[in-house]
């Protein structure tokens, strides 16, 4: 047996603790074939129990691949219909999806051009709609539950008619031209919903937008369509991991300079100017997959679904909390001139901010202000009037003058340490705090005029690199000066806060962060879940986070 020294043993759960500062939850996607016959030997199996029955003649016939894709098309079609209207989970309806998924895998091989039946008509592909995709403007059409997720505690599905896609833009789409946010290495993913639809003149394939609206009118009767909202959520984090998550997560803090080119405010789908904004902010060691599970279960209550529209702020968590906060700030004022610069859309002054550990510190730091009531707790005179180098001085003004963001209405705290944490305070977190390399390097010139600025009482809290863990440290100057600014006024916040399921409120901690830290007087509520950091993944913290956006 292996005996670790006691300093080892210290060190080395101190690390496992840091470790556990992102709240990091790691997902794993498979994507299994789908193309034209694969689901033969399905109707097959499903045909043995009604071998007479119609329709599963015609889905055999269409799936077998040795007839023409006309016979096929008209075999499958006739299939479709016969088993339209059928119960969600039965033989009928089972059949009828796997009909209607082979039809999408034909259109798909053929561009989704109009493709002739035997009856002398054509099966065309509708065009856009506020409501409907044109499938040729997505780069990919997946069957959802061609999909495979592991991780997941729920799947955000609803059962209903048709069969339930993910359409994908790829990052230069063309479909997406418009959109400020765009996630670099995977574009965006909106879950689809493919339909047949029977007129008197030829049939056509439409697909409706399930987050615009998951019913439509079918033979003159409003439906509810089958939706799968996790499969796109899913597949977008699937394509925008380059390295596991922990190693991205680890790179964003020591090496700031190398992630700052993807620094930013990204969204989930098209902006829609009829939901209100949900801005989601990560912590220390962490990357916006951290908010996957809330994000998925989100998707599956219907209210929030019609209401919000998520955004995922990124940035190096190496960074200081002023930097970081003032390029959210930035980002938030790029988002209005780009969707409203005449600021008239009300939906966008009722965003709600939510913050996981460290991101919580960046969300306060929209809600209050700066300028003088800030400077004044570090320097002896005005950032202004400082003899610094203009691309530094101009850096300060902005970090240090802000006032409340106008268009956030609400604020979520999650494990957030308002006051820091012992955890960032011993000799291995003051290692790590020197190894992070952030962006920006003062002159010598700069940093002796910045020091020489700086209160005596100052002084040795800003000895260390300025970087985000020399903030967390507990009972630290730099966030006791957050707490000191004025707070936007009437603005409600919440706090959620874990105490791992031992119920010792108020002497609790979430094992990082102690409940002295992450309690605010003067929050609308403050619900103490059995979790450890991860309270912003916890079903109870998501179950009074749904609560309150529905009540928002």
């Amino acid at each position: 047996m292996v005996r670790f020294p006691q300093h080892l043993k210290q060190y080395l759960g101190t690390l496992i603790l840091i470790a556990f500062l992102g709240g990091c939850t790691s997902i794993r996607v498979r994507v299994k074939d789908h193309a034209p016959g694969d689901q033969h030997r399905e109707v097959v199996r499903l045909s043995k129990k009604e071998p007479e029955e119609p329709a599963y003649q015609l889905a055999r016939q269409g799936t077998r691949g040795d007839t023409s894709t006309t016979k096929s098309l008209s075999a499958l079609l006739r299939a479709v219909r016969i088993t339209d209207g059928a119960l969600p989970g039965t033989p009928k309806n089972q059949l009828h999806q796997i009909a209607l998924r082979e039809i999408v895998a034909i259109m798909q091989v053929n561009d989704f051009s109009p493709l002739p039946l035997e009856d002398g008509r054509a099966l065309t592909a509708a065009s856009a709609t506020q409501k409907t995709l044109d499938p040729r403007a997505a780069d990919e059409l997946i069957p959802a539950d061609a999909v495979e997720i592991a991780n997941f505690r729920v799947r955000s599905v609803q059962a209903g008619e048709g069969v339930p896609y993910v359409a994908r833009f790829k990052p230069d789409s063309p479909a997406l031209d418009d959109q400020p946010g765009i996630p670099p290495r995977a574009g965006m993913c909106e879950p689809v919903t493919a339909v047949i639809v029977f007129t008197k003149g030829s049939p056509q394939l439409v697909f409706y937008r399930t987050l615009m609206d998951d019913t439509a009118v079918l033979n003159r009767t409003r439906v509810k369509l089958a939706a799968d909202f996790s499969a796109p959520l899913a597949y977008l984090a699937h394509l925008g991991h380059r390295l596991p998550l922990d190693l991205r997560a680890i790179r964003a803090l020591f090496r700031s300079k190398r992630t700052m080119k993807h620094m930013g405010l990204y969204q989930l789908s098209p902006f829609d100017p009829q939901k209100i904004p949900i801005v989601f902010v990560h912590g220390l060691i962490s990357q916006p997959d951290t908010w996957i599970p809330a994000l998925n279960e989100l998707m599956a209550d219907k209210k929030i679904r019609e209401r919000y529209q998520f955004w995922l702020f990124i940035y190096p968590t190496g960074l200081s909390i002023w930097s970081s906060a003032a390029e959210l700030r930035a980002e938030l004022d790029r988002y209005r001139q780009t969707f409203d610069p005449q600021q008239r859309n009300e939906k966008l002054d009722r965003m709600v901010l939510a913050g996981h550990s460290m991101g919580g510190l960046i969300t306060s730091l929209q809600i209050r202000a700066g300028g003088e009531h800030l400077w004044k707790q570090f320097l002896y005179t005005s950032p202004r009037k400082l003899s610094l180098s203009p691309k530094l001085k101009k850096r300060i003004i902005e970090i240090v003058e802000f006032q409340p963001r106008p268009e956030v209405a609400r604020v979520v705290y999650f494990s957030t340490p308002h006051r820091g944490s012992y955890l960032a305070v011993n000799p291995v977190s003051e290692f790590l705090a020197r190894l992070i390399r952030l962006p920006i390097r003062p002159l010598d010139s700069d940093r002796n005029t910045l020091r020489a600025a700086l209160r005596q009482n100052m002084r040795e809290a800003l000895v260390a690199p300025a970087n985000s863990m020399v903030f967390l440290r507990a009972n630290s100057p730099l966030l006791q000066a957050i707490l000191a600014l004025p707070m936007k006024s009437r603005i409600p916040y919440h706090s959620v806060i874990g105490d791992r399921g031992l119920g010792d409120t108020p002497d609790s901690s979430d094992g990082v962060v102690p409940y002295w830290s992450s309690h605010l007087e003067g929050a609308q509520s403050e619900k103490i879940v059995p979790s450890g950091h991860d309270a912003h993944a916890d079903p109870q913290g998501i179950a009074e986070f749904v609560r309150i956006l529905r009540n928002h």
